[in-house]
């Protein structure tokens, strides 16, 4: 059995997509493979702005699939609840925190020992090849104009994090709009620069 992903990782209901590369391909893998589960729950997990939500957001309409975003803020004893209420319905259940047991601290013995049991699909940083994807997607999405080198050029330079490289493309993107002007590869250094995001070394 494999889980009806859609290919593009487009989210109807967000309006999002992601970018797929060495930070979240295992992950996905995994994901779409309920047969390679340890037991009917797996737990999504990654760093802020991953992804995560946009991910399940394909899957979460399934009538055999229960989604649990932000499990790792619900409450303990609910979340036990629906644990046992999704095996004995024979249904999957995905549960989307920012990390899984035990830098996840549940106090709850009886979920602790459930959820540090269950499949963990781990999101990573994301790769060069995969900043250099969202700067274009993103950019290419506002209708932002850029230069053709601003992508390659800022890549190996922008932080490996998700929430940094989205901090960048919003700088960039305001930057134009107050601007009424393309983004060039100097323009673009000047204002990653000015916001730390960028080493003016390089």
């Amino acid at each position: 059995m494999q889980l009806p992903l859609p290919i593009d990782w487009r989210s109807s209901s967000q309006g999002g997509s992601i970018v797929i590369g060495e930070g979240n391909r295992d992950a996905l893998e995994l994901l779409s493979r309920p047969e390679l589960w340890p037991s009917h729950c797996l737990l999504l997990v990654g760093p802020p702005r991953s992804g995560r939500s946009t991910i399940v957001a394909g899957i979460e309409q399934q009538d055999d699939v229960e989604v649990i975003d932000d499990a790792d803020r619900q409450d303990e004893a609910a979340l036990f609840h629906r644990w046992n209420a999704a095996r004995e319905s024979n249904r999957r259940l995905v549960l989307v925190a920012a990390d899984a047991p035990p830098r996840w601290t549940i106090t709850l013995p009886d979920l602790r020992s459930r959820l540090s049991a269950s499949g963990v699909a781990r999101i990573g940083p994301p790769d060069e090849a995969m900043v250099e994807a969202m700067i274009v997607q993103a950019l290419g999405q506002s209708g932002t104009a850029f230069g053709a080198d601003v992508p390659h050029y800022l890549a190996p330079r922008l932080p490996r994090c998700y929430q940094e490289v989205e901090i960048a493309i919003v700088a960039l993107n305001s930057e134009s709009l107050s601007s009424g002007r393309k983004i060039s590869l100097p323009r673009a250094r000047a204002v990653l620069e000015g916001s730390g995001l960028l080493s003016s070394d390089d």
